[in-house]
This record gives structure tokens, C-alpha cells and sequence, in this order.
């Protein structure tokens, strides 16, 4: 059925949107799967079944958009690695803002043949030196404009990498001072989220609630604002410092700002006991999945 081009659309549809075990071999293979079904699909399911569509040999820039702007790891992986899916220069340019921390995303975007030249050029300054490389030999540069992009690019990441030092040193001491209770973890939140330091914020929220900086950082930059609630939310953060976390993110994904006052409505119907629930469970399933790739 899954391959099957003569098999009922609306049967087909519904399928897409069954459970993952049903649903992914029709995400992956469906021929009557439309761009604008695959959009919805991409927008209304979980992680997984964007994660089965990101695998489809057909997606052109609008279903690579919306898998893209959930900020998940390793559908970004998936979209980027797929040599035959097509990608906008949003696209291309929102991937490389994951590429620093990312290696995986990194060497994917050094091997896209098909990058335009704009989408390069602000591609370009977020890669490794290597991954700079290895792109440029597979763009034609005859102007050698991207070639200077990188040159400044080394000048420019020196520069930063002390700024972020420094700025990364003031996070800890803050985290010192809540932990001698000299200022809240809300009041620290929103000193850095005013100084648009969404991966010190990370780090913050990262040390009190015991999940990986990595993990705090993805649900804080992902489109979808529900784990970043329930994490705030398990810590206690009141509903004005959210406020000023979410106003953050608008800004880092280029959101409207109404959203983040959506956001923090919202915020007040979280149940602290779920939030800290879904917590418990979220660092009992990484100790796992840390147990189980040990052995």
C-alpha cells in the first residue's frame, strides 16, 4: 500500500497520520502524498513522523521549511543529509544556526551541491574551517567572494570566541550566586535573556533541572514551546521571567512577539506536578538511553 500510486488518497492521508509503526513506511514511500499534505503532516504530528518524512526523495522547499523550523536535531540531520530534498536559502541559512554545535550538521551542509551563492554566503561564517573547505571546492567561486567570507569570518570567530568566554565565565558566577541565594533563578533568566544569550540560558537551566546542556538548548531554540515550558515550569520560574525567555526566542527564530505572550497565557494552565513529572521521566529515559549506549 505504502507504494502503491493507485491506493485510495483519503485511506492514504489518514494512514499518514496513524501511529509511527503504521504510518512511517506511508510518510517514506507514498506517492499520493501531496507537498501540502506533507506540510500538515509535517506541522500537526510528533517528531517521528517528521522524522520518516525527512527520509522521502520528493520534498521540495516548502515541506523541508516546515520540518526544518521545529528546530529537532535529528530531523535537521535527516533534512540536511538528503541529497535529493530540496532546500530554501531559509533553510539553509536556519540549519547552519545549528551547525556550530552540531557535527553531523556540519559535514552534511559542507556537501550540499545544490546551496546557492546568498545561501553561502551566510552559511559559510557558522561552519568549521574543514567544512568551509569542503563546500567551497564543491561551489563554483570564481570571483573568490566566499573565499573572503571565511577570511573574515577567522578574524571575526577569534574575536567572538573570547567574547563568549568571558560572557560563558559571567553565567557561572551568576549560577554561584542562586546557589547562594543572592539572586532567583527567574532574575538571572531575565538578565540573560535581555542580553540575548539564549545558550547561556541554557546552561542555567540546564544545571538546575539535571538534563543535558545540549537537550536544554534545543527545547529552548525548537519552534515547539512545549518542553521549554514544562521545564521552566518544573523549576519554578514565575510567569514574568518566562515571559522574558520567550520574547528571547521570538527574536533567535524570528517569531512574532505576540507569540510569546500566547506563550506565557499559557504558561498559568501548566500543572507544576505534570511539569515536574515529565521531568522525572524525561532524565529517567536519558539515564537509560545513557545505560544502553555504554553498553
Amino acid at each position: 500500500l505504502a507504494a502503491d500510486k493507485n491506493a485510495p488518497r483519503e485511506l492514504t492521508v489518514r494512514l499518514a497520520g496513524d501511529d509511527i509503526r503504521v504510518a512511517r513506511p506511508i510518510l517514506e514511500n507514498s506517492p499520493n502524498l501531496t507537498s501540502q499534505d506533507l506540510v500538515a503532516l509535517a506541522r500537526d504530528q510528533g517528531k517521528d513522523h517528521r522524522l520518516a518524512i525527512s527520509k522521502r526523495d520528493d520534498l521540495d522547499e516548502d515541506v523541508t521549511d516546515a520540518l526544518i523550523e521545529q528546530g529537532e536535531l535529528e530531523v535537521l540531520r535527516a533534512v540536511s543529509g538528503n541529497h535529493k530534498a530540496r532546500i530554501s536559502d531559509w533553510g539553509f541559512g536556519s540549519l547552519a544556526r545549528h551547525a556550530p554545535n552540531d557535527d553531523a550538521i556540519q559535514d552534511n551542509l559542507s556537501r550540499r551541491r545544490d546551496m546557492s551563492l546568498e545561501a553561502a554566503k551566510s552559511v559559510l561564517p557558522l561552519l568549521a574551517p574543514n567544512a568551509q573547505r569542503l563546500l567551497i571546492s564543491m561551489m563554483q567561486d570564481e570571483s573568490g567572494e566566499l573565499t573572503k567570507i571565511i577570511s573574515k569570518a577567522a578574524r571575526d570567530t577569534s574575536k567572538k570566541k573570547i567574547g563568549i568566554a568571558k560572557k560563558r565565565l559571567g553565567a557561572k558566577a551568576m549560577i554561584s550566586s542562586i546557589r547562594r541565594a543572592e539572586r532567583s533563578l527567574g532574575e538571572v533568566i531575565v538578565m540573560l535573556s535581555e542580553e540575548n544569550r539564549p545558550m547561556d540560558c541554557a546552561l542555567v537551566l540546564a544545571v538546575f533541572s539535571g538534563i543535558p546542556e545540549d537537550q536544554a538548548a534545543n527545547a529552548l531554540l525548537q519552534v515547539n514551546s512545549e518542553t521549554i515550558s514544562l521545564l521552566c515550569k518544573s523549576l519554578d520560574i514565575e510567569r514574568p521571567h518566562f515571559r522574558a525567555l520567550c520574547s528571547m526566542r521570538c527574536q533567535r527564530l524570528h517569531l512574532p512577539l505576540s507569540q510569546a505572550d500566547r506563550l506565557a497565557e499559557r504558561y498559568d494552565d501548566i500543572d507544576p506536578a505534570v511539569a515536574k513529572r515529565t521531568m522525572r521521566f524525561l532524565k529517567v529515559r536519558n539515564a537509560v538511553k545513557a545505560g544502553s549506549d555504554a553498553a
